[in-house]
């Protein structure tokens, strides 16, 4: 510990008998007049004015400098008035080394405490301000959707993170803004924090502002005044869409994995089937037999195929290519696709628009709409080609565009579906087809229409045939475009 001490108008007697202190050699000691010495030693030897006069001086050109005032006996209160004066203590004389070094060790600690802590009031605000500073920076960094709220269900302070997403609503309902609702909603955990004051977690659905849904485990935390008293919560939403997208992946592999290994049993039965007519047509010279095993090795092919489309579709994460087209041209070039299997099965193609503004085109990702769309009337080719060979049937596929949508009819005069396929036709995996069937067109159809942010619905009569209504938007939604939240990017 080192440490300038200057004495003023010292007394020798004292001085000499210093030497016995403990901080004698470990401090330099100056007995004439020092610029900026760390502690001053004030012994009073002049009259009292000059004496206080002095001392308050020295307080005003150094407030940090420690001033101890060393008084008589007999003029104990002129030490209190050292004290008003700005002296930070006081010893009375005469007085023992031990007692030296307690004044000197408190003013050391004094010293010490001024030097490191700060207890002004623009100092104090400093830190407040680089507190909340801090704890800004750290509530804005979060990776999660942070926002407090009180007991009127109304946010009172939100995270950066939460402000991009939903925008800035303080002083808004919660429930309005993360779930569109119009009132709060059942099971609310941030109302079961505010009743016991405990933490409380649940998982839950919200939609951010461009209307996309995320799944998120919402956690909520007590805010106390200074009695104890919850004032507000915090609730702090961990977006685990992603997480709960891979389960339904993963979920999906082992069906899919279960679905195709069934189809191509069957798909290697049919094979076999047509190599052994083939076979023995070749054996026999039987040109019938040969002709009917290479019809069905075809159509086995044909299924491979689309199997395999579909599971590449399924698999294949893509971005969406979106360009501007003819409504017209889009529905020729699916008809061509379709129209020879349609032509083997004599079933009939219906065609007709209906466009109610200058031009036809409109905004898509022509690849995947195309194949939804061809997906749906080869599923109305088969269902009319199996449900009654030889009679009449046809597909009808129909556009009616407006300004803001295109609405698509595919009708067919099929069978028709019950309620129980009708309610999971949409559903991956699920088929109607038996072996000839993945579940996935359909699905795969309904993910593409998702996409475009349109919508599609069916109707079907058991014996009337089925109706698919799609409605895509003539321009791309933005939501679509840049879909937060969405795997495809």
């Amino acid at each position: 510990m080192e440490a300038n001490i200057l004495f003023i108008n010292y007394c020798q007697d004292m001085i000499c008998d210093l030497e016995k202190s403990k901080f004698y050699n470990s401090m330099q000691f100056n007995c004439m007049s020092q610029t900026d010495p760390d502690i001053m030693i004030f012994f009073q030897t002049q009259t009292e004015n000059q004496y206080i006069e002095k001392i308050a001086e020295l307080t005003r050109t150094n407030p940090e400098m420690e001033i101890i005032a060393a008084v008589p006996t007999q003029t104990h209160e002129l030490g209190v008035e050292a004290l008003k004066a700005g002296a930070s203590d006081f010893f009375t004389l005469p007085s023992t080394v031990d007692t030296f070094d307690f004044y000197i060790k408190r003013s050391l600690e004094r010293r010490y405490l001024h030097k490191h802590l700060c207890f002004n009031e623009s100092c104090y605000e400093s830190r407040f301000a680089r507190s909340r500073k801090n704890y800004q920076q750290l509530f804005d960094q979060v990776p999660c959707f942070v926002f407090v709220q009180d007991r009127d269900y109304q946010i009172t302070d939100a995270n950066r993170k939460f402000k991009e997403y939903f925008g800035n609503h303080i002083g808004e309902y919660c429930f309005g803004i993360c779930k569109n609702r119009d009132e709060p909603c059942t099971a609310c955990p941030m109302r079961q924090t505010f009743k016991d004051g405990n933490s409380h977690t649940s998982e839950m659905e919200i939609i951010s502002s461009d209307g996309i849904k995320h799944v998120v485990l919402s956690w909520t935390a007590p805010i106390k005044n200074h009695h104890g008293k919850i004032t507000n919560v915090l609730v702090m939403l961990t977006d685990i869409t992603e997480v709960r997208r891979l389960e339904g992946h993963l979920t999906s592999l082992g069906f899919m994995i279960g679905s195709i290994s069934h189809g191509i049993k069957g798909l290697l039965t049919a094979l076999d089937g047509g190599i052994y007519l083939m076979d023995a047509g070749f054996k026999t010279a039987d040109k019938k037999k040969m002709i009917q095993g290479f019809e069905i090795l075809k159509q086995t092919a044909s299924r491979i195929k689309k199997l395999v489309l579909d599971i590449l579709y399924y698999t294949k994460t893509r971005n969406m290519e979106w360009e501007k087209i003819s409504i017209l041209r889009f529905m020729k070039d699916t008809i061509d696709i379709i129209a020879r299997k349609a032509e083997q099965h004599c079933i009939k193609i219906n065609t007709k628009a209906d466009i109610l503004t200058e031009n036809d085109m409109f905004e898509i990702d022509e690849a995947s709409l195309q194949a939804a769309m061809v997906n749906i009337l080869e599923n109305g080719i088969e269902a009319c080609a199996e449900s009654s060979p030889g009679h009449d049937h046809c597909i009808g596929f129909t556009a009616r565009a407006d300004r803001e949508k295109v609405v698509f009819r595919i009708r067919d005069t099929g069978p028709g579906m019950d309620e129980t396929i009708l309610k999971n036709i949409f559903t991956i995996f699920f088929s109607s087809k038996g072996n000839k069937g993945t579940g996935l067109g359909l699905f795969i159809a309904s993910k593409v229409v998702e996409q475009h942010r349109g919508e599609i619905k069916v109707k079907s009569l058991k014996g009337k045939g089925t109706n698919f209504k799609i409605t895509i938007p003539r321009s791309v939604p933005e939501t679509a475009r840049n879909p937060h939240g969405i795997a495809h990017r």
